[in-house]
């Protein structure tokens, strides 16, 4: 490997643009906190999730999306979810990286509505999904979310997940969630 084509690899882990057929996934800007503060605070997009961030104003939000969103926590990492045009309609990350055991979790929020049931969740999930196995060790991507969230189901499944099992998740108000996963392995005998 020659030192740009390691440069260039350097470069797409650190701040990759992801391609889809219809999705784009790209670090989010500051350009976009105020689409992701207005997802962030519609109730609908975030009814089934117990934790989600909301700040009251947009001045309590901005130094959270700084830190967060744009320039990284070291331990969540955000991606805006673009369509064909360019367009934010949400966002998807990974989080709890897990190197020893070669595992990471993903969590997607499509916040813009109009397109909720048109296909771009599971293509951004499998978009991901592909790159984590592509540029990384792991061999199992997961993702939990609310037994009664059956659109987010749907698109995880849609993207290749399984369902492993219900489970228990210590923030809910114990109602009972899924546990999906999807090996690198099952990539490529599928």
């Amino acid at each position: 490997m020659t030192e740009l084509q390691r440069n260039d690899k350097t470069n797409q882990a650190q701040n990759p643009l992801l391609q889809g057929r219809r999705v784009t996934l790209r670090r989010p800007t500051f350009n976009d906190a105020s689409l992701v503060f207005h997802w962030e605070r519609d109730d609908e997009v975030w009814r089934y999730d117990p934790h989600r961030p909301y700040s009251q104003t947009m001045v309590e939000f901005m130094p959270t999306f700084e830190r967060n969103y744009v320039n990284g926590n070291g331990r969540q990492f955000w991606f805006i979810i673009e369509d064909e045009q360019h367009t934010p309609i949400g966002t998807i990350t990974y989080f709890n990286v897990d190197l020893r055991l070669g595992q990471v979790e993903v969590g997607l929020g499509l916040g813009d509505k109009t397109r909720w049931g048109q296909g771009y969740g599971p293509e951004a999930i499998a978009t991901l999904v592909h790159y984590l196995f592509s540029f990384t060790e792991f061999s199992r991507v997961y993702a939990e979310t609310a037994l009664a969230n059956h659109p987010s189901r749907r698109a995880f499944h849609k993207a290749g997940f399984q369902e492993v099992g219900q489970i228990y998740d210590p923030r809910s108000s114990g109602e009972p969630w899924v546990l999906l996963e999807i090996w690198r392995a099952s990539l490529r005998q599928g």
